[in-house]
């Protein structure tokens, strides 16, 4: 294999790279490439020369091949998806697992400058709940590369993923502080998020035993989320900013209602927000989430927080998306299955065939996350499969999808070893969430771990 990946990066010589084994390239070809009988061969990048295949082989480009393509018998699949000029794996291997999902974090990083670029405030990530399931360590990584100075995370061990890809960075602890975990946030250098009264005093005591000079955020409820401090213990609060080291280094609150941007509730809220923070003179102050962040400079203060619109969600829901989709979510074909009308499709829920059906049934279902449709949900679900939009023809099962491919041109496209796209450019997130009611960044959330994973840069 490393034999192989070194020729792949070398200057173009006159002989072909011949591949005799199964392979896998992380990078680009620059030969042409020939792969012989019953080998498999996947490019994570171009094949830049020439690709022939002999019988029984099996090859995958997550780019574009740029040569001559000669097949005497073997599977081809180009994604077009141009080089890949980094990537990581994690999960199990490609072969073994019950899908694949790709994790674009060269979008990510263009998601994030296209919101930094919409305020003059700076702009932080929320990279929470293990970067929406996304992978804390990658998308932290990516992001201090973009730029980021400011991540707001879950919990303590969130906090040292973060720590350990962005050294210099200032991050905030969502969950609070609890007792005893003083020396552990000293350790990391993070700075807790003090939801009530009792966790402000027991943050007191710590820095004032340690010592440790490290701030903290105050989170105001300033809508109806039930975290936080009111705005009267807010208020009260208030005075001891005028003393010396009083650690508060942030005042933050959130928007909750995102219906529309002219929502009176969430102009109350911005106006009491406004007034509190007269009395926080000179402490550094965050009201907007990516939904406030493209509704208007108003709610943006001193720090904004992207958060869902970094993994490709719309952060104003009813427009245009402005951001690009970061995840593509791929499963295998397990079986084929022709159905007549009265037939079962899902026979412990009682569905059953009206007609006669060609059924694909994938390998992934609720136990990795992919959603139940909800009661009275009235969206239809789809998977593509060759390049083809086909109903879903039932809810999952634990591990299997049923997929209704009667209709399909390329029938050859639905057979077992194929993948069907669940989540992708031509199914986004927020239209698989609007179909069965759920939320994107719940969907996003529950994404398992079972699917072999791809992390990628172009």
């Amino acid at each position: 294999m490393s034999s192989l990946v070194a020729r792949s990066e070398q200057r173009a010589e006159h002989e072909p790279l011949l591949v005799s084994s199964s392979s896998d390239i992380h990078g680009s070809v620059l030969n042409d490439t020939i792969v012989q009988r019953n080998c498999t061969l996947h490019v994570r990048g171009n094949v830049l020369g020439g690709l022939t295949i002999e019988p029984g082989a099996n090859v995958v480009v997550e780019g574009s091949v740029d040569g001559k393509i000669v097949n005497r018998g073997g599977r081809l699949l180009v994604h077009n998806k141009g080089l890949a000029a980094s990537v990581t794996l994690d999960g199990p291997p490609e072969a073994e697992a019950c899908g694949v999902l790709k994790i674009n974090l060269s979008n990510i990083a263009t998601n994030f400058a296209t919101l930094s670029k919409r305020t003059e405030a700076e702009c932080a990530a929320v990279v929470k709940a293990n970067a929406y399931g996304c992978g804390i360590g990658p998308v932290a990584a990516m992001l201090a590369k973009t730029g980021c100075k400011t991540f707001f995370v879950s919990d303590l061990p969130e906090a040292r993923s973060v720590r350990a890809v962005a050294p210099g960075a200032v991050i905030y602890v969502l969950n609070g502080f609890y007792s005893g975990t003083g020396p552990a946030f000293a350790e990391v250098g993070a700075r807790p998020v003090i939801n009530n009264s009792m966790e402000l005093a027991e943050w007191d005591f710590f820095v004032g035993s340690s010592g440790w000079p490290g701030g903290c955020a105050l989170n105001v409820d300033t809508g109806e989320s039930s975290l936080g401090l009111s705005i009267d213990e807010a208020a009260a609060f208030a005075p001891r900013v005028h003393s010396p080291n009083h650690c508060i280094s942030l005042l933050m609150g959130r928007l909750e209602y995102q219906e529309t941007s002219h929502n009176p509730l969430n102009e109350r809220r911005l106006n009491l927000f406004r007034d509190l923070r007269r009395l926080y003179n000179g402490v550094p102050a965050s009201l907007a989430n990516s939904f406030g962040i493209v509704s208007g400079a108003k709610a943006h203060f001193d720090l904004v927080r992207a958060g869902g619109a970094l993994y490709g969600l719309n952060p104003a829901p009813g427009a245009a998306n402005p951001m690009l989709p970061v995840i593509e979510l791929r499963a295998r074909i397990m079986q084929v299955r022709d159905l007549t009308a009265g037939k079962p499709i899902a026979a412990d829920i009682g569905l059953t065939a009206k007609r006669h059906m060609r059924l694909a049934l994938v390998s992934t279902g609720y136990a990795d996350g992919y959603p139940r449709p909800a009661n009275g949900s009235s969206g239809k679900l789809h998977a593509m499969v060759g390049g083809q939009r086909c109903p879903v023809a039932g809810p999952p099962s634990a591990d299997l999808l049923p997929i209704d491919v009667t209709n399909l041109l390329d029938q050859s496209a639905a057979r077992p070893g194929e993948m069907a796209t669940l989540i992708g450019a031509e199914i986004g997130l927020d239209e698989l969430a609007t179909a069965v009611k759920s939320s994107g960044r719940e969907i996003l959330t529950r994404l398992g771990h079972r699917f072999h994973r791809i992390y990628y840069t172009i």
